[in-house]
């Protein structure tokens, strides 16, 4: 099967949007892991990042940033 664009752009939302939500959710209960910089802060950080990527790319663009072919 061969993904359309605008599908690849929303499953990438998508995941942008669950990692967003499970970083706050870590970010308030843990679990921690300093020794490799995984702390409430940078819980807090990421999920901020992923909505920021959320907002710029609501309209497209979305799977290349997962990719890493474009940068925030």
């Amino acid at each position: 099967m061969k993904y359309t664009k605008q599908e690849l752009d929303e499953a990438a939302i998508y995941d942008l949007a669950i990692d967003a939500r499970t970083s706050r959710e870590q970010a308030e209960n843990g679990p921690y892991f300093p020794e490799i910089g995984i702390t409430r802060e940078s819980c807090i950080a990421y999920a901020e990042k992923c909505e920021r990527s959320i907002e710029r790319y609501k309209d497209g663009g979305a799977h290349a940033f997962v990719l890493g072919k474009e940068s925030l």
